[in-house]
């Protein structure tokens, strides 16, 4: 069978994974999430992922990713 053709076949899983780090590590700062956040939703849109994970996602941060995959 042709390569191309069995690829073609095969369903595509995206799955993207953030270090969203603690917010209060960086409060104050130019990494603070505020500033990290327009950036994290911009990729999620780019990306269209049906798997996110994350790490030092707190709930803060996990509610306002889940307001911008929302709107």
């Amino acid at each position: 069978m042709n390569e191309n053709n069995q690829s073609s076949n095969r369903p595509i899983i995206r799955v993207c994974t953030f270090n969203l780090r603690s917010d209060e590590v960086d409060r104050g700062t130019p990494n603070e999430w505020e500033k990290r956040r327009p950036i994290v939703k911009k990729c999620l849109e780019n990306m269209q992922p049906i798997i996110i994970a994350t790490q030092e996602g707190y709930p803060p941060q996990l509610s306002n990713v889940l307001d911008d995959l929302n709107e």
